[in-house]
């Protein structure tokens, strides 16, 4: 329900000024694994986990678990980060 003389604006309407400085967090989403329950809690420290992706896999960034972008997994300044080669539409 909209107050009277306040109309509901539609997604084309909204000025894009009003949510440029609004933070959001990306994931990096490298790969996953399956495992029991059972292996899962002997896990201990030192221990590996393999994941089901390649090292030459593009690494997947997502904004509320969906696919955002993907790129290659770099380092710069001693830091993780991701070189873009795909941008979803």
């Amino acid at each position: 329900m909209t107050e009277p003389g306040i109309a509901a604006a539609s997604a084309s309407q909204i000025n894009p000024k009003l949510i440029d400085s609004v933070e959001v967090a990306l994931d990096a989403f490298v790969g996953s694994a399956r495992m029991t329950v059972g292996e899962l809690v002997m896990l201990k420290a030192g221990a590996t986990v393999s994941l089901d992706a390649t090292l030459s896999a593009a690494v997947e960034l997502r904004l509320n678990g969906a696919a955002v972008a993907r790129g290659e997994l770099v380092a710069v300044d001693g830091h993780f980060a991701v070189r873009l080669t795909e941008i979803a539409t």
